[in-house]
């Protein structure tokens, strides 16, 4: 008991159980009560109840569809299972892989590792539900569960609150490091709502028990007196619950999570009976207020911190709502996924991957997961994964009938937690992941079996006490005794395969929290450019001896190592003779120079490192093809990554005939054919991510490919137009792509192209103006300034390409809008002098001083004008501002 209790409090204060060895150290205290639970096997009155076996049943069997997600299969079964998982591990990696080395059989997964640590998890998950049903059956120990529960969030809402008002604690720090969507010590501000709304759910089945005791009233009973609360105030075993729910409450206004709250004000009505108990008429108006309250707080606005509620500042337009944060936007895409993998999904924890090749081109921000649950599940585990999770939340809702039969003041606390827990789970993972952080799966299945122990004890009630309500049928099957003899037989079983589960899981987590470990320590020092070639060459051998099946992850960063170390060996080959020469070469040989070495690059990228232009390698070191391999078969198990993808192109240089699969038809080189199936489907993975769009053409312009740059360049514009500029500086490095071609026709984009030649005084440039000109399309602008802003542009774009009458009639409607504007006028002056039309350049000038006299500039282009006609030496022409 004192173990599980403990367990929730601790992995939510590590960041809320997110990291690996978290994750292990929560199997193993879960395996070591399992342990102690053992012993209750042979007791099959007390606790091989039929209802413990509706939930155990359906987990096991749901673990075991999770596990075979994970078991490579034959491909037309995994084709007939999931068309979309067969499709990733064909049409997308066979243009890569040698035939030698495309997979003769695969798993559903297109994330094995990933879904086999998952598997993992949730056997751990199931061997707490084992031993929860046994642990928590007694009425002194589900009070100790519900204390449990409401303790972990008031600690997680007043970790939160402290870190708000006090940032400058030392914990407040070390949170904060985790995210700017932080709250306390969850990484996720709605991952931590789900843990203090849950915690409100305990502590309001505490306050519900202690009421229904002290005064024999239901707080959902309809001769329930808000007086009589008051009896609360001196009830001592009250104070847990009343301190709780503050907490928790005070933790969900100030977190800033939409979703937790709009969850808080849905779960407490249904849990005060509103919604479920026949109220007539009356509940029509209730659940509707309820509703357009929920609705209102996921997307009005609202500033959600502790700041917004000192200064009462509740509204804000900048913050984002459910309608502008690209959930909206993105679902659609996790829905098409969705139905590419049915009807058994795409395995456990691969969402991240799953999407990518269903992406709209709408900006957003790569989705590890869905923010939806719901549709998460719906996507990796398909019809299955879905009816799974419905059939254990219609086996809550029983038992919470159930409980509802009876009169005890347990039974109403724990009602009220239950309905309280379903409803927020419910609602709130519409809008979230939270239900799959560690720490909260902990508190939800620990809850998930109070509800099904209390009920189960309700089966001896049904013949002790004349006054219930006749049970139904399926009530009466369910409390059979030969169902009963049945889940005597069917317990140890679930035991037996609870107890292989732990023999298996236990060590995977172990090992991956090991190789996690690991894996970033090497990154860490590989970023920061660490590691000498003894180093290194110790790392590798490592990996390479290990008993254990390598990870993925620890594939590829054994083709860093290899990466590096081939770059070292090519530096001390040319036997550099100071350390800048030596650090001149090394970043020749580095992933962004390393493939134009040899190939003239500079005849068509302009400001390499001279050592690049100069350096003409002899050979390719046999680490650069090693670190090919490792990641070929690295994409043989991950076929949807674009990060292997990218590393790939970086060392295609390295990729000899014997790696690359046949020549297509009319292609002449078999390396540029693999680079550009690369980038094509690197352009494909990133369609929504307009940053990574962005360096995909980079490296579609160093190979020569300036359609595909072209095209990428242009896309990423669409989806970002305020990068026009910082892309224009990338294109200016590249010779031999058409800057019209990479940019797309909207008046937007042309207007800040335009802006940015005229700034950057690049001639070479210029005769693009007269194209871009004639697509600003300023009568389209829809406010005065901006058309004024447009019409200014226009004139100087064509001042630029000696179009001087048009200009001059450009600015000349531009100063029509805004007449006050003394550089417009300046301008137009000087275009009218230029054209030899003095006149008409002397009476602009003389408007322009008598708008605003204290402009002398003006003075001084009249004075120009008269010194010309009296033959005199003319003034410095102005200059307009």
């Amino acid at each position: 008991m004192l173990l599980l209790a403990i367990l929730p409090i601790a992995v939510a204060l590590d960041f809320g159980g997110v990291l690996w060895w978290t994750q292990c150290v929560a199997g193993l205290v879960i395996a070591a009560a399992f342990a102690f639970s053992l012993p209750t096997i042979t007791t099959w009155s007390s606790y091989h109840r039929p209802r413990h076996m509706l939930v155990m049943v359906p987990l096991v069997l749901w673990l075991g569809f999770s596990a075979f997600q994970t078991i490579r299969l034959s491909p037309s079964i995994v084709g007939l299972l999931s068309p979309a998982s067969k499709v990733a591990y064909t049409d997308w990696i066979s243009p890569i892989l040698p035939a030698e080395q495309l997979p003769s059989s695969y798993p559903i997964s297109i994330a094995p590792d990933d879904s086999n640590h998952a598997v993992a998890l949730f056997s751990v998950m199931v061997l707490l539900a084992w031993t929860s049903l046994r642990v928590f059956n007694t009425r002194s120990r589900l009070i100790g569960l519900l204390s449990a529960v409401a303790i972990t969030g008031a600690l997680i809402s007043v970790l939160g609150i402290t870190s708000l008002t006090l940032p400058d604690l030392a914990i407040a720090k070390y949170f904060s490091e985790a995210g700017n969507a932080n709250f306390a010590s969850f990484v996720n501000r709605n991952n931590a709502a789900l843990t203090l709304n849950l915690g409100l759910a305990a502590s309001l089945g505490l306050l519900g028990w202690r009421l229904s005791a002290l005064t024999g009233q239901e707080i959902d009973g309809d001769e329930f007196e808000i007086g009589e609360l008051f009896a609360l105030a001196s009830d001592r075993d009250s104070a847990v619950g009343v301190v709780c729910a503050v907490l928790c409450l005070a933790g969900l206004l100030v977190c800033g999570s939409r979703g937790g709250l709009g969850a808080a004000v849905i779960a407490t009505t249904v849990s005060f009976g509103w919604m479920r108990r026949r109220k007539g008429l009356s509940t029509i108006p209730v659940a509707m207020a309820v509703i357009g309250i929920a609705t209102a707080i996921l997307l009005i606005p609202l500033k959600l911190n502790l700041e917004s509620i000192k200064r009462l500042e509740l509204l804000s337009t900048n913050s984002k709502t459910l309608a502008t944060d690209g959930r909206l936007q993105h679902w659609p895409e996790g829905w098409e996924a969705a139905i590419s993998h049915l009807p058994t999904g795409s395995g456990l924890s691969t969402y991240a991957y799953a999407y990518l090749p269903y992406q709209t081109e709408t900006p957003k921000n790569w989705f590890l997961h869905a923010d939806n649950l719901w549709l998460e599940l719906f996507v990796e585990q398909g019809i299955v994964g879905i009816t799974m999770a419905f059939l254990l939340l219609a086996v809550l809702i029983w038992c919470l009938t159930t409980i509802s039969l009876t009169h005890d003041a347990l039974d109403h606390g724990v009602r009220i937690t239950g309905w309280y827990c379903i409803t927020a789970v419910v609602f709130s993972q519409f809008f979230d992941f939270g239900l799959i952080v560690p720490a909260n799966l902990i508190l939800f299945v620990m809850l998930m079996a109070a509800m099904v122990s209390r009920s189960s004890e309700t089966e001896e009630l049904f013949t002790l006490e004349e006054d219930l309500e006749r049970p139904s049928t399926w009530s009466r099957i369910v409390n059979s005794e030969k169902l009963a003899r049945l889940a005597s037989i069917v317990s140890p079983v679930v035991a037996l395969v609870a107890l292989t589960l732990t023999a298996t899981s236990i060590p995977r987590l172990l090992n991956d929290a090991a190789v996690s470990t690991a894996i970033r320590t090497t990154e860490m020092q590989l970023a920061a450019g660490q590691g000498d070639t003894a180093m290194l060459e110790g790392i590798r051998l490592q990996a390479q001896n290990t008993t254990e099946p390598m990870l993925v992850s620890q594939i590829k960063t054994l083709g860093q190592i290899n990466h590096r170390l081939a770059r070292l060996e090519e530096v001390e080959e040319q036997d550099p003779a100071t350390v800048q020469q030596a650090n001149e070469m090394y970043v020749a040989t580095s992933p962004t120079y390393r493939r134009l070495l040899g190939h003239n690059a500079s005849q068509y990228i302009d400001g390499l490192p001279p050592t690049v232009e100069s350096s003409s390698p002899t050979g390719i070191a046999s680490g650069y093809r090693e670190a090919v391999n490792l990641y070929l078969q690295s994409l043989a198990r991950l076929p949807l990554d674009p990060e292997i993808r990218g590393r790939l192109i970086a060392l295609d240089f390295a990729m000899t005939p014997a790696f690359t699969p046949a020549k297509p038809a009319g292609d002449t080189d078999a390396e540029t054919s693999v680079t550009r199936h690369l980038l094509t489907q690197l352009g494909q993975l990133h369609r929504g991510h307009p940053y990574q769009l962005r360096d995909v053409a980079a490296l579609a312009a160093q190979s020569r490919m300036n359609d595909l740059a072209a095209e990428y360049w242009k896309r990423s514009l669409l989806n970002s137009p305020g990068w026009t500029s910082n892309v224009m500086q990338q294109l200016s490095k590249y010779k031999q792509v058409d800057l019209l071609a990479a940019l797309p026709d909207t008046p937007a984009i042309m207007r800040i192209a335009t802006s940015e030649i005229l700034a950057s005084q690049n001639a070479s440039a210029y005769p693009l103006l007269e194209t871009l000109q004639s697509k600003l399309q300023c009568d389209d602008c829809e406010s005065t300034d901006e058309k004024s802003n447009c019409l200014a542009l226009s004139a100087r774009a064509l001042l630029r390409v000696n179009r001087i009458d048009e200009a001059a009639r450009y600015f000349a409607k531009a100063i029509a809008i805004k007449p006050t504007n003394a550089n417009l006028r300046l301008d137009l002056v000087s275009a009218l002098r230029e054209l030899g039309k003095r006149s008409e350049a002397l009476q602009e000038a003389r408007k322009g001083r008598q708008i605003d006299p204290s402009d002398l500039r003006f003075d001084n282009v009249i004075k120009q004008m008269a010194d010309l006609e009296l033959n005199l030496e003319p003034s410095v022409k102005p200059i307009s501002n």
